[in-house]
C-alpha cells in the first residue's frame, strides 16, 4: 500500500505560503487580536464587526473599542461574551 500526500488546492497553498490566513488570538475575555484583517465594519461598545479575507468576525460584548489597527491587525479590547464567524462568498470577497 503507499500512501499519497493530501492534495491542496492551489489557492489555499498560495495564501499559506504568502501568510494570508487570518488568525484570531484571544485573551481571557478581555482581549481578541484578529490578523489579516481587512476593513473594520464597525465598532461600538457591544458589537466589533470585521472582515478578514474568508469571514466576517462578529465579536459581542460590553464596552467594546479597538485599542489598534496596525499592518492588517485589529485589537479588539472590552469583556468578550461570543465571538462568531461567517464565511464570506466569493462576491462578497472582491
Amino acid at each position: 500500500m503507499s500512501k499519497t500526500a493530501p492534495k491542496l488546492k492551489f489557492t489555499g497553498k498560495v495564501k499559506e505560503l504568502m501568510c494570508l490566513d487570518s488568525h484570531i488570538t484571544i485573551l481571557d475575555n478581555k482581549v481578541a487580536l484578529i490578523e489579516n484583517c481587512k476593513q473594520i465594519i464597525e465598532c461600538n461598545d457591544v458589537l466589533a464587526r470585521v472582515n478578514t479575507s474568508d469571514f466576517t468576525v462578529e465579536i459581542w460584548g460590553n464596552n467594546l473599542f479597538l485599542n489598534s489597527f496596525s499592518n492588517n491587525n485589529v485589537e479588539v479590547r472590552g469583556v468578550i461574551d461570543t465571538i462568531s464567524l461567517t464565511s464570506r462568498s466569493k462576491k462578497e470577497r472582491n
